[in-house]
């Protein structure tokens, strides 16, 4: 029992982070109807920021996040207006395949910047451990779960109570009625990209802190989909529970079925989980279930 409680706790906090890349997936789809796979890169890049701001350059814990935020939304921004709105109008797998571009030409240029090294990402939230019903978890591990969730109430916040939010949820629902109301649609999709872009930003620190700045970083951004697929591609608390689903079943998959198969469970329970959750409900566990007429 002691060993289940302890891959629980552990699952939940990594599944925090999974949900945060979700959630940025999730604010790109419901206001542009396009699957973004570039978001990898905005993590990881986000991370590279920082850790230039915050270590090469000496900066202030709160310069380094300022810099690393500030640059993560310029990218998305660009990645937005050089990329992605040119295809405005075409078909939406256009737009997917553009992203998936995007995610080949920068994870060549992170490549080359890290030239096949990991960076050693400093541990800047507090040490120690803590006693949960037995289980010891590291205070760090219960930071970085906190401020994911409150990244995500903010989030959540700004998109169903501000002005702007109430513009991306009007977007998300048509295009064509947002824009019969006055609503910028263009600026809309630009918008989404940079708030999508600072939330991945903040995911990539986070998950610096357990893998260090490498090459493998940007491929969170699958599990952020497989998150994202599961909880419903446009359901915001769907990226959080399906977070913290897929961390825990990941965790416990692989404590106790690495021993006996020699590994690898965690790579590809995701994909199992997701493949069965698709069986039962294919829009997702909060998913909206569209219905059109032909």
């Amino acid at each position: 029992m002691q060993f289940f409680l302890d891959l629980s706790f552990n699952g939940l906090i990594i599944g925090g982070l999974y949900a945060l890349v979700a959630l940025a997936i999730v604010l790109v789809c419901k206001a542009t109807e396009v699957v973004s796979l570039a978001h990898g890169q905005l993590l990881a890049f986000g991370a590279l920021f920082f850790y230039v701001g915050y270590i090469l350059l000496g900066l202030p814990l709160w310069a380094g996040w300022i810099l690393g935020l500030a640059m993560g939304a310029i990218l998305g921004f660009a990645v937005e207006r050089v990329c992605l709105r040119p295809l405005i109008g075409q078909p939406l797998f256009s737009g997917f395949l553009m992203t998936f571009a995007i995610f080949m030409v920068l994870d060549g240029i992170f490549a080359l910047i890290l030239k096949g090294e990991a960076w050693g990402f400093p541990d800047f939230l507090p040490k120690g451990n803590i006693n949960i019903l037995g289980s010891s978890v590291h205070v760090g591990g219960l930071y970085s779960l906190g401020i994911c969730i409150l990244v995500f109430l903010l989030t959540v916040a700004f998109f169903r109570y501000t002005k702007v939010g109430l513009g991306m949820r009007a977007t998300a629902e048509s295009h064509q009625l947002a824009q019969s109301v006055g609503i910028n649609v263009r600026t809309i999709f630009s918008l989404v990209w940079i708030l999508s872009a600072i939330v991945a930003v903040v995911a990539g620190v986070m998950l610096a802190r357990y893998y260090d700045i490498r090459f493998m970083l940007t491929l969170v951004a699958f599990k952020g989909l497989v998150v994202a697929m599961v909880g419903g591609l446009d359901s915001l608390p769907g990226a959080l529970v399906g977070g913290f689903i897929l961390g825990w079943v990941e965790n416990v998959a692989s404590g106790y079925l690495d021993p006996l198969v020699g590994g690898g469970i965690m790579e590809v329970a995701g994909y199992i989980l997701l493949l069965l959750i698709l069986l039962v409900r294919p829009y997702g566990i909060f998913g909206l279930v569209r219905i059109e007429r032909i």
